[in-house]
């Protein structure tokens, strides 16, 4: 046999590395306790990504129940609206439809004998009803002292004068005035 030639595998030989450290062993352990890990955060992903769609789910439901219900909601108030503006038609209306005949025979009673009534007009306010527009002629050597008779005899029928204006030009006088209904 040759010289070069020696199968003595017993002695260490000194061309092989050297052995890993013992804490290299860990790896494998490490490697499979994340994969276990990951299987684990993965399944929970899962389960609450299932639970998220069926709180979407509901909420979506609950959301609709609740529009279906403020739509309703809506309507019943549009239809109490309309109602309510067709009762102030009708308030206004049966304000407009007062007689003003109680009003006319207190100012033909305040007038004494020796005064004229020359022109009485009264008329509605379009917009308030309620108000009713004045105007007067009154001839008399009393004629101011008439006036204000014939605003204490209207103001016992519960109006008011708003804005009297008046003009005098010898024994006429001529009074413009609004009759505010003075329980409003």
């Amino acid at each position: 046999m040759s010289e070069y030639l020696c199968h003595d595998f017993k002695t260490p030989r000194t061309d092989t590395a050297r052995r890993l450290p013992d804490t290299f062993r860990f790896i494998p352990i490490l490697f499979y306790v994340a994969m276990l890990g990951g299987g684990y955060m993965m399944t929970m992903d899962y389960f609450s990504y299932g639970k998220a769609k069926r709180d979407k789910q509901e909420s979506d439901d609950r959301r609709k129940s609740l529009e279906t219900e403020r739509d309703g909601y809506n309507t019943e108030l549009s239809t109490l609206e309309t109602e309510t503006a067709k009762a102030e038609v009708v308030a206004k209306w049966m304000e407009g439809a007062r007689n003003m005949q109680p009003v006319v025979v207190k100012i033909a009673r305040a007038v004494q004998q020796d005064t004229r009534l020359g022109e009485l007009v009264l008329e509605r306010s379009e917009e308030i009803p309620s108000n009713i527009s004045m105007s007067l002629r009154v001839t008399g050597e009393k004629a101011s002292s008439e006036l204000l008779a014939i605003e204490s005899s209207i103001s016992q029928l519960q109006y008011r004068t708003h804005s009297p204006q008046q003009t005098k030009t010898e024994d006429v006088i001529e009074y413009r005035a609004t009759l505010v209904r003075a329980g409003q």
